[in-house]
């Protein structure tokens, strides 16, 4: 059941990351759209190093250096994904702003 889970989502984050990141950088786009896209990209990157960090644990020898090596790739994760958030509302909010402005 995990392997469906992670193969799943690691290949979702894959193909979500890459799109955002060719979409975000397409000329003609509003910069405060792109820096929304890239914020998108982030939470995507997030979710598939937290996901490898989470693979770690499930290999049957845990030893010292892979159990750091985890927590690495969780703590760089989880940081993506909370800065992409952050990121994503903040210029959300402003692109809805200046959408309104321009009304």
């Amino acid at each position: 059941m995990w392997s469906a889970f992670y193969l799943t989502g690691v290949l979702a984050s894959l193909v979500a990351s890459v799109y955002f990141s060719i979409h975000a950088r397409r000329r003609g786009i509003h910069p405060l759209e792109s820096r929304m896209t890239l914020g998108k990209m982030n939470i995507a990157l997030g979710i598939l190093v937290s996901l490898f960090g989470l693979n770690q644990f499930t290999f049957d020898t845990l030893d010292t250096i892979r159990i750091v090596v985890a927590i690495v790739m969780l703590l760089v994760g989880v940081m993506n994904l909370y800065l992409g958030t952050r990121n994503f509302l903040h210029y959300r909010s402003a692109w809805r702003a200046e959408l309104k402005k321009g009304i």
